[in-house]
């Protein structure tokens, strides 16, 4: 199995849909940056939480909030206008939400959550760009 885990700021609100059969399943688009330099770029994925914790979670899933997440990494091709495109998926299996977001008009009291191995970590510091190191 694969497995992704990365540090994120989300792109967007989640949303919530739900199946015939009245499962939720909670998405949210989730720039992921790689590289160094002018060799840096970003790909968006799609973090997808199935289920009642996807529900709970999607109010507190806000633009600009910072998580790291964890689940299994699947690339889903489909055909748009003629063309087969791909999607870059995680299945979340754990997700830890960090720290206020920074959008203005966001709830206060933004609380870090864990509903992954049951440990909550401290915020990370805000040290993401590596030119703002202190070494």
């Amino acid at each position: 199995m694969n497995i992704l885990t990365f540090t994120t700021r989300f792109g967007q609100d989640a949303s919530v849909r739900y199946t015939p059969n009245g499962k939720a399943i909670t998405t949210v688009r989730c720039p992921v940056e790689a590289g160094w330099g002018e060799n840096k770029h970003t790909s968006w994925v799609t973090a997808v939480i199935f289920g009642e914790r996807g529900e709970k979670l999607a109010p507190h899933i806000l633009k600009a909030g910072k998580a790291t997440i964890s689940g299994e990494f699947k690339a889903r091709e489909y055909e748009s206008n003629g063309e087969t495109r791909m999607s870059l998926e995680v299945l979340v299996r754990e997700i830890e939400l960090q720290g206020e977001p920074r959008q203005s008009g966001s709830p206060q009291g933004y609380e870090p959550a864990n509903t992954g191995s049951g440990q909550q970590s401290a915020p990370a510091d805000d040290l993401d760009d590596p030119d703002d190191l202190p070494f």
